[in-house]
């Protein structure tokens, strides 16, 4: 079993200026920090190695009420992720065992909610499983159905995993607002056949007017998922939306990801029927791996991994997914550079309820993607190349 302990551990930070605003439901993203940390891994035999991730510290969907100003919640969040590099070493253990205890000891100001802190702790533990797969010199994929102390975890990965892809189609976002004839070029341009529609989430016909609009630029064979960002007051308000959709337009709605608050009161009865539409997935609810009981026992259908949430998480959750009969799908975080690459490789390794892979910083902060080779989408598809020894 390759197991590693951390020795130390830094963080850099970046502010990623949009090039235009991503309109969500209640919010709007215009900048957002990239968390780059580095760890250097020891191997229980002494060998050394160094391991880089990334997350992305978005104030608007991960924070977004307080009385504290954006600037004030961003550099609570960037002092936490500086203070868990400072509090690192660990004992020797592979990635998920070192990731638990690094969760203990997380800690910050009062009323930090916990999904701001998963992307604090999506960042270290991101770096370690890097350091961990290249301490042994092999892409982590080969890894984790050999070498995880998680044996039942190993099995199902191991039944899993395939050969990596490396090839994936785009799905392309469009936010609250974006002008449809900008939408058009995007999907000629680079012959893309799956969006993701925001939606405002306070008038289902007019939600389900922007969804037929944005859908009749597809033309036959393309497909739809929906995202009210937490817009929806209810499941029963989400259902009369889809119900609101002409009967061709929702025979192309994949999945309706997050249509109500994260904080909402369970509604198991509504939300299942909102799921005889169309599958619900939880994102902005799903914070840790102790919410995937609770969201399974609400009546979601299945949830969206996030990268930026830590490669501990995507792995725990794709696998309570498998095991439960739930939809599992990895989705952006408008993830730019190293994360953005890591999101990539994560979405090219395990077998997803829906291939298509969400890359928006190509829309909206494009030139933070400079060094990334694989952002020409051509045929509606970006190109990875093999992987590397660590997780991209």
């Amino acid at each position: 079993m390759t197991n590693v302990r951390i020795r130390q551990a830094g963080a850099d930070f970046k502010e990623v200026i949009l090039d235009h605003p991503l309109r969500l439901a209640g919010a709007t993203v215009d900048r957002f920090t990239l968390a780059v940390v580095t760890v250097e891994v020891e191997t229980t035999d002494g060998r050394l190695a160094e391991g880089r991730g990334a997350s992305v510290l978005s104030v608007p969907w991960a924070w977004p009420r307080s009385p504290l100003s954006w600037h004030a919640r961003d550099q609570t969040l960037r002092d936490m992720v500086t203070g868990l590099c400072a509090d690192t070493g660990s004992a020797p253990g592979d990635p998920l065992e070192i990731c638990a205890e690094l969760e203990a000891r997380l800690s910050g100001p009062r009323g930090v909610p916990r999904l701001a802190a998963s992307l604090v702790l999506g960042a270290v533990d991101n770096a370690v499983h890097d350091g961990w797969a290249r301490a042994a010199g092999r892409p982590a994929a080969e890894l984790y159905p050999e070498a995880l102390a998680d044996t039942r975890l190993s099995a199902l990965l191991k039944e899993g995993l395939g050969e990596p892809r490396t090839r994936l189609p785009v799905q392309h976002v469009v936010g609250v607002g974006d002008p449809l004839d900008e939408v058009r070029a995007w999907l000629e341009r680079d012959g893309i056949r799956h969006v993701k529609v925001k939606v405002a989430g306070r008038d289902p016909r007019a939600d389900a007017a922007r969804i037929t609009a944005v859908h009749a630029l597809l033309g036959r064979g393309g497909s739809v998922s929906v995202d009210p960002n937490e817009g929806c007051g209810s499941a029963a308000e989400a259902a009369a939306m889809l119900d609101a959709l002409p009967s061709e337009v929702l025979a192309d709605v994949v999945y309706l990801e997050q249509p109500v608050p994260r904080d909402a009161a369970p509604d198991p009865d509504g939300m299942r029927e909102l799921a005889r539409r169309a599958p619900v997935l939880a994102d902005e609810s799903l914070a840790g791996v102790a919410d995937l009981d609770r969201l399974a026992e609400g009546g979601w259908s299945g949830v969206v991994v996030k990268a930026a949430k830590g490669q501990s998480l995507a792995l725990r959750s794709w696998a309570y997914a498998r095991e439960h009969g739930l939809a599992v799908m990895v989705q952006d975080l408008t993830a730019v550079d190293l994360a953005l690459a890591h999101s990539a490789r994560l979405a090219a390794t395990l077998p997803w309820s829906w291939p298509p892979f969400e890359c928006n910083s190509r829309q909206y902060a494009p030139r933070a993607n400079d060094g990334l080779a694989f952002m020409a989408v051509r045929e509606g598809q970006i190109t990875l190349e093999p992987p590397h020894p660590g997780i991209r």
